[in-house]
């Protein structure tokens, strides 16, 4: 009867397995595995190359603050397209579609024919012309959900449709959005009890719109047969 001791069997495995090792590395033995690089989907953002001179993008081109405009990354091509707009700090603001031509140095946007926009002070403008005026008070932590079908442009307040479309929309048209960041001084004036005096303390504070875009995750149900935007390669492939 021959003796083999576990540490022998252990030695003897180890010594199997470096041997298969070696051999699987000198040929291909048809179990070798090959990385496949997974290439990594664009997707929609706000566009830094169409954005106004003081426009700041931020959260990787979700975030917007700053003065001036900006444009999604790629202009609505689908039959049906929603996405959504949180105020994440009120101010002076405005969201809906422009066409490349939009001047996104100068707002409010919707004082040209190349822009159609939902304003912070509840007016629809279009062309220097105020085209519904909504009475809900938008504040912040609201949702704004965006809608298009090519027919009309609609607008959604935490999920409920404001029912004032534009039916105007023409052109190749991309999500946009704009803002205004302003400063100013606030005087605050206290009472100093220890010596019994009064101060006046000037700070210097801003009062600027952030606006957090949302393109492909949302917080509410999205209208019937509404999809995000899809990048023309993404349709192609449908």
């Amino acid at each position: 009867m021959i003796d083999i001791s576990s540490g022998a069997i252990c030695v003897a495995m180890a010594s199997i397995f470096c041997c298969f090792r070696s051999c699987a590395n000198g040929f291909d033995i048809g179990l070798s595995t090959h990385t496949v690089p997974i290439k990594k989907q664009p997707i929609v953002v706000l566009d830094s190359s169409h954005s106004g001179q003081e426009v700041v993008l931020l959260k990787n081109g979700m975030r917007i603050c700053g003065t001036g405009g900006a444009l999604a990354s790629t202009p609505i091509m689908q039959d049906k397209a929603y996405f959504e707009v949180r105020v994440q700090q009120t101010g002076v603001w405005g969201l809906g579609l422009a066409t490349l031509k939009a001047d996104l140095n100068t707002t409010p946007m919707g004082n040209n024919s190349d822009s159609w926009v939902l304003c912070s002070d509840g007016n629809l403008r279009h062309n220097k012309e105020e085209m519904h005026r909504i009475t809900q008070t938008i504040q912040e932590g609201d949702i704004i959900g965006v809608s298009y079908n090519h027919i009309e442009l609609n607008f959604y307040v935490n999920g409920q449709n404001l029912d004032c479309p534009f039916t105007n929309v023409k052109g190749n048209v991309y999500p946009a959005v704009y803002g205004e960041f302003k400063l100013f001084n606030r005087v605050v004036e206290f009472f100093i009890y220890t010596l019994k005096i009064n101060q006046q303390l000037t700070f210097t504070v801003d009062d600027g719109a952030v606006l957090d875009l949302g393109f492909e995750e949302f917080v509410h149900n999205l209208p019937s047969g509404y999809d995000k935007i899809m990048l023309e390669q993404s349709l192609l492939e449908t």
